[in-house]
């Protein structure tokens, strides 16, 4: 459990959709990528292969971006929420080469009731910073919680 009670478990999809890009593991192109935390750090490690690149040898840097966007916009689940992301900005700061273990975290920096704000980075295994991002993140409307159900029913437990 977190310090405000939540079972970390909260941080990955145990429901039968599990098709996200970037972390389900029921998505045959995906990711597959798992969270943990690290004191209030929504975390995961990314190793781009191959399949992964922009320029030869490094990561695509739009890949990089939605691994950030979700790691970010994991840390809603810390509050039980679900979110869409509003906003999203990174900075690239080094390319980051395919076959090293990347850190992937993100964490809450200011939680309104309308909108999460959060920041997020990735590492090498010397902690150099690769990039860094930040992003808004807004609550489901009920519009797109309805369609959300509508396209796989078992979604409404999780609402």
């Amino acid at each position: 459990m977190t310090g405000d009670g939540i079972d970390p478990s909260w941080l990955n999809d145990r429901s039968a959709f599990q098709r996200n890009f970037v972390h389900g593991l029921r998505n045959p192109a995906g990711l597959h990528l798992q969270y943990a935390l690290d004191g209030d750090r929504v975390f995961t490690e990314w190793t781009p292969g191959p399949d992964h690149v922009g320029f030869p040898g490094f990561a695509h840097g739009g890949l990089m971006s939605a691994v950030l966007d979700d790691a970010m916009g994991r840390c809603s689940a810390l509050h039980r929420h679900w979110v869409v992301t509003a906003r999203l900005e990174v900075r690239f700061r080094q390319p980051a080469p395919v076959g090293t273990v990347l850190r992937v975290e993100g964490w809450i920096t200011r939680l309104l009731r309308r909108a999460l704000h959060t920041e997020g980075r990735v590492l090498l295994p010397d902690g150099a910073i690769v990039a860094e991002a930040t992003g808004t993140y807004l609550p489901l409307s009920k519009a797109l919680q309805q369609q959300m159900v509508d396209a796989w029913p078992g979604f409404e437990e999780y609402l």
